[in-house]
């Protein structure tokens, strides 16, 4: 086992039967085929942490069950894979099939007797018999039973603002549960861990269970309001100061102290997009500042079934890549509905979603559904999930403590470099339009983008060398230039992107991004991008997915069947204001790009008097999927412009990546024309992500209640510099790019930034 890389695992292996007993029965001998592929799938995964949902809790002998899976089947290879052994269990009763005494369905009859018809609508969580559907936690690291706690009997009415007493049928003032059942209904429909595990003398509570499926009711939705304050109670528990109305089955009261370490698992039965879910439960854990987000489990099998089995699945909002559960295609389509969430002073460093494609041998074990099948699937409707979490003393991010001007080199309007950097297919190219530079460390060579659409010369970005120690006096050398191609080889037609932004990655390749085009008037429309290209060749290796509410969306206002002046934008990036900036996490796990100014429907742009919302999104380099977006607000325009109808802007133009939790510089740029000596004002900002709300669920933030909006964290801004404060004799251009050089010759680290020079002779590089 790896001493700092633990994999915790959550899998919903559909090993609850229809009858009591039958479980025991059916692990007793290693030929039932569905625990078979159960057993192969875990094999295969080999998690260290391994909670399993929807496995039946026998009260007479709760480790047998346990004992004959582990003996006849994780212990005993199947198919060619490895035997995996866990030597600590927990396991524990569960709500489900346990009688209420009450009517809770309220259809005029209470069934007590296990088994019948509607008594698992009327028991305390929904279960044929006591313990069906339960929970089983394997570790192979030390559980500190001494401290485990569990709260199957705390109340639902106990819970502050619960959504018990809202629960009624639409138009009827009179509640579903009378006060009576109110009075007796526990929270948790199965029940709610917290396990701490000894893992590398740290200890991290393993926070574990399944609430309810927010479905198999009416109109009242009292299935998807317990579903969703299920869900809250984890939200509530690890946050200081929400958790202290909680009790558990031992009487101890308040939530996980602040600062603990802890990985909350389980069938959620809630996806953050679509499906059934109340008011998006399952946000209030995702959005949760103590709750790392980052590395969200993909699999290239929920992707292509997504697309094979269409209808519910290809109208949904969330990413298929996501998904984890295989359910109707009729409704609600596959989700994501089973969690690893770490704490955010823990490291996730790897996931996934155990679903392969259909060609992969690995397929038979979760396959499609199968009416001839019991449980309709040869393992189960949930795939496993897994996070590779380092587990050691947390370290705190990075931080930049002060900054100062070392010097500068000013490139004329014009210039051409000599040699390889200044000729494109035997023609000389003027220099200009830099937007973006990345740093080569080990070679000690910079890469910068220009935005040239292709007008001046082929897109394409330069190499050059520098010292920052004596840039003053010695200058910038350009040694190469790169034009950028499509995937066959060809070169980009004039006008048809916009590079801004280049992040350099430890495989030979240069991510670029482009703003794209919304510009009607012109008669233009294209979407932006962030492409990855080949470092030596320029060619197109990839292209990272970017979200739709991103893509401009242009109304044929005068009914003429084509894009021109008479058209209405209505959603998408502004002209010229989408993603300028783009940077990589020293892990190069993660890849950060921005709006220069807010999507169409999400706000105004940046005026005197207001600043912008601009997103930033978070890409997975591993999945290379976009996994989160954050609120940033730019400063206002710093500056009246002259006339004061005449252009101005203030925007978010570059990021960089100081650590890889989350904690980065942001470069923002306001100009106003006619404005006091060249117009241009250039802060620059130390940012966090860590406790910022993810927003990517939401599509506009103009629609948005003055609650809801006020309730989103936006990314935390500290003022490292105004540039104006340096009082540069020769003011400042159109800075738009940064990145890290190297080290100073008194050890401080430099930082190198780039102006645009828009090709104007009035302007400079």
């Amino acid at each position: 086992m790896d001493s700092s890389n633990i994999r915790f695992s959550q899998f919903n292996a559909s090993l609850n039967r229809n009858n009591e007993g039958d479980l025991v029965r059916d692990l007793s001998t290693p030929n039932n085929a569905q625990a078979k592929a159960v057993a192969e799938i875990i094999q295969r995964n080999n998690p260290d942490i391994l909670l399993i949902n929807e496995f039946d809790y026998v009260a007479t002998d709760p480790l047998a069950p346990v004992k004959l899976l582990q003996d006849n089947y994780l212990s005993v290879s199947q198919n060619g894979a490895t035997p995996v052994n866990y030597p600590y269990v927990y396991i524990a009763p569960s709500n489900t099939g346990i009688a209420s005494g009450f009517d809770l369905n309220n259809n005029g009859s209470v069934v007590t007797t296990p088994g019948a018809p509607g008594y698992g609508d009327d028991a305390y969580g929904f279960g044929n018999f006591p313990g069906q559907f339960g929970m089983l936690l394997l570790s192979k690291y030390p559980i500190d039973t001494a401290n485990i706690r569990t709260f199957q009997n705390f109340l639902w009415q106990d819970m502050p603002n619960s959504l018990l007493s809202t629960i009624a049928t639409p138009g009827s003032s009179t509640p579903w549960y009378s006060p009576e059942e109110q009075a007796a209904l526990r929270l948790s429909s199965k029940n709610h861990w917290d396990v701490p595990i000894k893992i590398n003398g740290e200890t991290v509570h393993v926070l574990v269970s399944h609430p309810t499926p927010p479905t198999f009711d009416g109109a009242e939705d009292r299935n998807g309001k317990r579903n969703h304050d299920e869900i809250r109670f984890w939200a509530d528990y690890i946050t200081p100061g929400e958790g202290n109305y909680i009790y558990d089955d031992g009487g101890k009261k308040g939530g996980l102290n602040a600062g603990s370490q802890f990985v909350i698992m389980g069938d959620q039965n809630a996806d953050p997009n679509d499906g059934d879910s109340f008011d998006n439960a399952i946000l209030q854990i995702l959005n949760n500042p103590r709750v790392n987000t980052n590395f969200i489990p993909t699999s290239e099998g929920a992707i292509q079934q997504a697309e094979l089995q269409g209808r519910a699945n290809l109208t949904q909002k969330g990413n298929p890549a996501f998904d984890t559960a295989d359910f109707s295609d009729t409704a609600p389509g596959n989700l994501r509905v089973d969690y690893i969430l770490p704490s955010s002073n823990l490291t996730i460093n790897d996931s996934a979603v155990y679903w392969p494609v259909n060609t992969d041998p690995g397929f038979s074990r979760v396959g499609t559904f199968n009416s001839s099948l019991p449980g309709g699937f040869p393992s189960s409707d949930h795939r496993l999930v897994w996070a590779d979490v380092q587990v050691s003393p947390s370290t705190n991010g990075a931080t930049i403590p002060n900054i100062g001007f070392e010097g500068q080199t000013i490139i004329s309007t014009g210039f051409i470099p000599e040699g390889a950097a200044g000729t494109i297919n035997d023609k000389q190219i003027p220099l200009g339009g830099l937007s973006g530079v990345t740093y080569d460390a080990v070679n000690n060579r910079y890469y910068a983008i220009s935005d040239d659409r292709s007008q001046f010369g082929p897109a394409r970005f330069y190499t050059f060398t520098t010292n920052p120690n004596t840039i003053a006096t010695s200058g910038v050398t350009f040694t190469n230039v790169t034009p950028i191609t499509d995937a066959n080889g060809n070169l980009y037609p004039q006008l048809s992107l916009d590079p801004e932004g280049i992040a350099l990655t430890n495989k030979d390749t240069v991510f670029i991004s482009s703003e794209g085009e919304a510009n009607p008037s012109a008669g233009r429309v294209t979407n932006p991008f962030v492409n990855e290209y080949s470092l030596t060749t320029g060619q197109l290796i990839r292209s990272l997915p970017v979200p739709q509410k991103f893509l401009p969306v242009v109304q044929d206002t005068n009914g003429n069947g084509r894009v021109d002046a008479g058209d209405t934008q209505t959603a998408g990036v502004r002209n010229n204001l989408a993603f300028e900036s783009l940077t990589i996490t020293p892990d190069q796990k993660f890849l950060y790009t921005a709006t220069e100014n807010a999507l169409f429907q999400d706000g105004a742009v940046a005026t005197t008097t207001n600043g912008t919302r601009s997103r930033i999104i978070q890409y997975n380099l591993v999945t290379g999927q976009p996994e989160k977006e954050y609120l940033y607000n730019t400063d206002a325009v710093a500056a009246p412009s002259n006339p004061t109808t005449a252009f101005n802007t203030n925007g978010l133009v570059d990021l960089l990546a100081l650590d890889s939790r989350g904690t980065l510089l942001a470069l923002e740029r306001s100009f106003s024309t006619g404005a006091p000596g060249t117009g241009n004002t250039i802060k620059l900002y130390e940012i966090t992500l860590q406790g910022a709300s993810d927003i990517s669920t939401l599509d506009s933030l103009n629609n948005l209640s003055s609650d809801k909006l006020a309730a989103i964290r936006p990314v935390e801004k500290r003022l490292l510099l105004n540039f104006d404060d340096l009082k540069l004799s020769t003011g400042l251009d159109n800075i738009e790019g940064l990145a890290f050089g190297e080290k100073l010759a008194d050890g401080r680290q430099s930082i190198v930034l780039v102006s645009d020079n828009n090709f104007s002779p009035t302007q400079f590089t």
